[in-house]
């Protein structure tokens, strides 16, 4: 058996037990640790039993493309709007303003952008913060809604910073490439309204309709398409994903309760998915954390001081209960796929060190291992 089908199958069977191993800890151990946990154990600096591969890098890609294509196709524009919406925006720009000012004034050394730092420590975890909101009942309260928005935009926001700021080093030519990314995805996103009342559209509805697989070969035309784009205009790949689900979206009658939809997250979360985090914690470098265990530590300080800090100054009148406003700050401050990733693809790129990185995906895995427990913990 070649090395890479031998990882592959690893990855494949650790993805296969961890919602098992989710239920031995009740539900309170988040998913995506556990997937990471599992890729540091068969990594290189554990068993070793994954290693460097094409096609391991290929199918993580992959997943990588549909992390952000389904945050995409779950965001509700009407959490964008609003006093939510409003605030929301803010308090990331605020977020973004703080941590600029933050790494202007710190000795922060050799091996990392810092850029790539006040990116990745200023988004949210919002996947894991709508399982919270569900588990916890408080979806359509006001604390919910407020979050919703909040947690839109950190995932928003540090996308297009992401292709924005992390792109190529000629700051005209990335604007005007993301641009034209954003207009090709806008132009897509008319078809529905456009072509509404044509025959050509009920053909096609009707084609989407009779199966069930037809949304998902949908989903993943477009983002092939818009990574293609991407990759050809030097922006990054998250921006074409994440369009890609926002075009998706307007394509769906009723999207939230779409029955194709949710087939299509079943799939995408039942592999693509966990095994990107799998294989992200395989290349997380063990070794440095052991030397450096408060590297962590300095990165979940880092996302309280540059995410939860704004968010408790500026939601004062939205929240005037402090303990509301404290859960508030904590469960927005959670942050998990965004500093994954921008380490992932820093460390490939060579534009940050694996001990900076392990500290920044180790930071984030405490945010969303404690941060949230903290927030039920002083909950009324």
């Amino acid at each position: 058996m070649s090395v890479g089908l031998q990882g592959l199958l690893t990855i494949v069977a650790i993805v296969a037990v961890s919602p098992f191993v989710a239920r031995l800890f009740g539900g309170r151990l988040p998913t995506v640790a556990l997937l990471m946990l599992g890729g540091i154990a068969v990594g290189p600096s554990g068993l070793a039993l994954v290693q460097q591969d094409p096609a391991i890098d290929l199918f993580a890609k992959i997943g990588l493309g549909l992390i952000f294509a389904l945050i995409g196709l779950n965001i509700d524009q009407k959490t964008l709007s609003g006093t939510p919406g409003r605030l929301g925006a803010l308090g990331w720009l605020a977020t973004l303003i703080v941590g600029v000012l933050l790494v202007s004034v710190l000795p922060l050394g050799d091996g990392l952008r810092p850029v790539a730092l006040v990116v990745a420590l200023s988004s949210t975890a919002l996947s894991t913060l709508l399982v919270i909101l569900r588990e916890s009942g408080e979806w359509d309260s006001p604390l919910g809604r407020l979050l919703l928005s909040a947690g839109t935009w950190g995932q928003l926001g540090p996308v297009l910073a992401v292709a924005l700021l992390l792109g190529s080093t000629n700051p005209i030519t990335t604007v005007l490439s993301v641009a034209l990314v954003v207009v090709v995805a806008w132009l897509l996103a008319l078809v529905p309204a456009r072509m509404g009342q044509s025959s050509c559209w009920y053909w096609f509805e009707s084609v989407a309709g009779s199966a069930s697989a037809t949304p998902m070969q949908l989903l993943y035309l477009l983002v092939v398409g818009l990574i293609a784009l991407s990759e050809a205009l030097g922006v990054a790949i998250l921006m074409g994903t994440l369009l890609a689900g926002l075009v998706m979206r307007r394509f769906v009658a009723e999207p939230d309760i779409s029955p194709a939809i949710k087939q299509l997250e079943a799939s995408a979360y039942g592999l693509f998915v966990p095994l990107f985090f799998v294989v992200a914690g395989a290349r997380l470098d063990l070794a440095s954390v052991a030397a450096h265990p408060w590297g962590p530590v300095i990165c979940l300080a880092g996302i309280l001081l540059i995410r939860g800090l704004p968010q408790w100054l500026l939601y004062r009148q939205a929240l005037p209960d402090r303990i509301e406003r404290l859960r508030f700050s904590l469960l927005v401050s959670q942050s998990l796929n965004l500093p994954i990733v921008v380490a992932y693809l820093e460390v490939q790129a060579g534009l940050m060190s694996p001990q900076v990185g392990a500290a920044l995906v180790g930071g984030s895995l405490l945010s969303v291992l404690l941060l949230p427990a903290l927030a039920m913990a002083v909950k009324r």
